[in-house]
């Protein structure tokens, strides 16, 4: 009984290695600092909507989150934030959805490798020295 059951738990070992995740790692630009929200910020708001929106749709598509939401600032203008994340993508291997036309100070990335998938949020601020804030999330099937 004892090795049946051993064979059994090797068995989900080996098809648990077997379907691991992919790499999912589209790097932050080199300039980014963790996103901690400042008392003049438009964001905090508008993103927490976000990101309740980012786990609907993903479960809604059959994801699961597999890196829950993380939150960057780049001092640069939003277009080259958006253009780092793209060539990083790229660079791995991964393939970029139909592109979502900007609105409002905010621009949506969704990249695909397999069956997993990473979702890039830019928000620039109001006031645009403070630069963007990127929400990252990932899943896969």
């Amino acid at each position: 009984m004892q090795r049946i059951f051993v064979c059994i738990l090797a068995c989900f070992l080996v098809i648990g290695c077997a379907t691991s995740s992919q790499n999912s790692n589209i790097p932050d630009p080199p300039d980014a600092v963790v996103y901690q929200v400042l008392s003049t910020s438009s964001l905090p708001g508008v993103m927490d909507a976000y990101a309740l929106n980012m786990y609907a749709l993903l479960r809604a598509k059959s994801y699961r989150v597999t890196q829950d939401i993380s939150y960057v600032r780049v001092q640069q203008p939003i277009d080259a934030v958006a253009q780092v994340y793209d060539q990083a993508a790229f660079s791995q291997g991964w393939s970029i959805d139909p592109l979502i036309p900007a609105r409002e100070r905010r621009m949506l990335r969704s990249y695909r490798k397999g069956n997993a998938v990473v979702i890039v949020t830019l928000f620039a601020e109001v006031n645009s020295r403070d630069g963007v804030v990127v929400m990252r999330i990932t899943g896969e099937r």
